[in-house]
């Protein structure tokens, strides 16, 4: 029986891997694809205003609708969903305990030598939580769409247009406002929604 504890530990290295593995084997199209991705989907799902069921939001990581993840067993499934609610526990906790602190999990592209940070799975994950409550997040006195633009700039063949005719400096520039819209959205549905999103145990019921 794992406790509230056991939920909240952060993901070591090994287990990282184990669960990125996971994703990388889910075969939709739809599914969320790597550990980056599924940073941004949890981010959005402990940021935004009310709280949603892991029953309704863990089967968008396997795809969507009656997708069946492909595990082994009952063992396995258990396995990776509290992999992936220690990450959704610890992601929330940091939002709450030390925003400023809170730094998207990135993955690097080596081109020629030279690294470059890639965003675009992190905003791809987080929109596709945003769009489960579209409506409650746009529909607010505050301009979300303004709040949260750098996120959903890498997310849309528009937002790609544009990044292909700005100059490197310019979309490192863009890509470290992403980091800080996710604290800004965070810190304002923490302040508006009508319901506490604490971290949560095991259950997906």
């Amino acid at each position: 029986m794992k406790t509230p504890e056991d939920l909240a530990a952060p993901l070591d290295d090994h287990e990282y891997d184990e669960l990125d593995g996971f994703l990388l084997s889910l075969e939709s199209e739809h599914a969320v694809r790597n550990m980056s991705e599924l940073d941004g989907f949890v981010t959005a799902i402990v940021s935004g205003p009310e709280l949603i069921s892991p029953s309704e939001w863990l089967p968008v990581i396997w795809g969507g609708g009656e997708r069946d993840p492909g595990l082994e067993s009952a063992r396995d499934m258990e396995r990776v969903v509290e992999l992936i609610m220690r990450h959704v526990n610890t992601t929330a906790i940091t939002l709450m305990e030390d925003p400023e602190g809170y730094e998207p999990y990135l993955m690097e592209n080596v081109v020629k030598g030279k690294a470059y940070l890639v965003v675009d799975d992190w905003c791809i994950g987080y929109m596709k939580a945003v769009m489960l409550r579209e409506d409650r997040w746009f529909e607010t006195e505050a301009d979300m769409a303004d709040l949260l633009s750098p996120i959903p700039l890498f997310t849309a063949d528009e937002g790609w247009d544009l990044l292909d005719r700005l100059a490197d400096r310019h979309i490192a520039y863009l890509q470290k406002q992403v980091a800080p819209a996710a604290r800004a959205a965070h810190a304002y549905w923490l302040k508006h929604r009508d319901t506490f999103i604490a971290p949560k145990g095991l259950s997906v019921h």
